[in-house]
């Protein structure tokens, strides 16, 4: 039980000062992107990010899926709220998550929330995870339909599977939770996600395009690596429009601990290769020292600032900076 909770959250917490400057856009491979066709998701603290990500820039990203994760701002940059009801259950304050929204909304700091509207918001909890309590999940879904009157939603808890990613065949028993935290259970979840997000897909194919590494610009402020893993389908890399999709790891998942696990095996490329889209795995950094992010979780309670759930975050702001220096266009 202990483990499971690590994979969600780090055991400290320290705030950052400032706003970062946004990063520098480095040189690299350029693809023409469609950017009709961006979404993103993630499990666990990766969940969080997602949704952080995905409330900040609504008028970029189209749709969300969380797995294992909860509300947006569900710590109001407290750790102690964090480990508390944002992941054991019970009131996570929707009121107020909401009343901030309204006003980083109004205020100009995420974008309009009337951008939600005609989104697509797929959540996942697994049967067996005692990790997250099904009612934060909920809770997420909650919020989402409070913030935008009609958003469509699903809410996936039927697969029996522990806190982990629910593939095919990749990775341990369903009931095992170790790394990478991939799991064998028969479920596509990356599949079903997408599907969810991007309509009706073409068949899944054979992930026979390049996984790269690109820069993430920004990286050092906002406590990343110096780079992220990249799908590319063959379609894409000869220069046809392809979508995009943001696939958040969760703790002890990034390429520190698993090297590229979680870009190769959690079931998003077959899909992507078949369906034009790139796919872009976003990688945080741990650290033993402030911050303290010793298990390498994405920020979802303050540690690189209280701005972290905004359009200024340095993790937000460097993701934003990785994906504008991989576009052939910024329009």
């Amino acid at each position: 039980m202990r483990r499971a909770i690590l994979l969600l959250a780090c055991a400290a917490w320290l705030s950052a000062c400032s706003s970062p400057e946004p990063p520098a856009q480095p040189d690299g491979p350029k693809f023409n992107l469609d950017r009709s066709r961006m979404s993103v998701s993630g499990i666990s603290s990766g969940a969080y990010m997602a949704g952080q990500l995905h409330v900040a820039h609504s008028a970029t990203f189209h749709g969300a899926a969380l797995l294992a994760g909860g509300p947006y701002y569900c710590a109001e940059g407290s750790l102690q709220k964090g480990l508390g009801p944002c992941i054991k259950g019970g009131d996570t304050g929707l009121d107020a998550l909401l009343s901030y929204a309204v006003e980083m909304a109004d205020s100009g700091q995420i974008d309009a929330l009337q951008n939600l509207a005609d989104d697509k918001v797929w959540l996942f909890h697994g049967k067996q995870d005692a990790a997250v309590s099904e009612e934060v999940v909920a809770a997420a879904r909650a919020l989402y339909k409070r913030i935008a009157n009609g958003i469509e939603t699903q809410f996936v808890v039927d697969v029996d599977v522990t806190h982990g990613m629910p593939t095919i065949d990749k990775g341990a028993p369903c009931s095992e939770l170790k790394s990478p935290f991939l799991n064998a259970c028969g479920y596509d979840a990356a599949g079903a996600l997408l599907a969810a997000l991007h309509g009706p897909l073409e068949a899944r194919g054979k992930a026979s395009g390049e996984l790269r590494q690109v820069d993430q610009p920004g990286y050092d402020e906002a406590v990343m690596l110096p780079e992220a893993y990249l799908y590319v389908p063959a379609s894409c890399a000869a220069g046809e429009a392809c979508g995009l999709h943001v696939a958040f790891h969760g703790c002890q998942q990034s390429a520190e601990f698993a090297g590229d696990a979680f870009a190769r095996d959690a079931g998003y490329n077959e899909w992507a290769e078949s369906n034009h889209l790139l796919v872009l795995y976003p990688q945080v950094a741990s650290s033993k020292i402030a911050p303290m992010n010793p298990l390498g979780c994405w920020d979802w309670w303050g540690y690189t600032g209280a701005n972290y759930a905004t359009r200024s975050a340095a993790q937000i702001s460097s993701v934003m900076a990785t994906i504008d220096a991989i576009s052939a266009s910024s329009d």
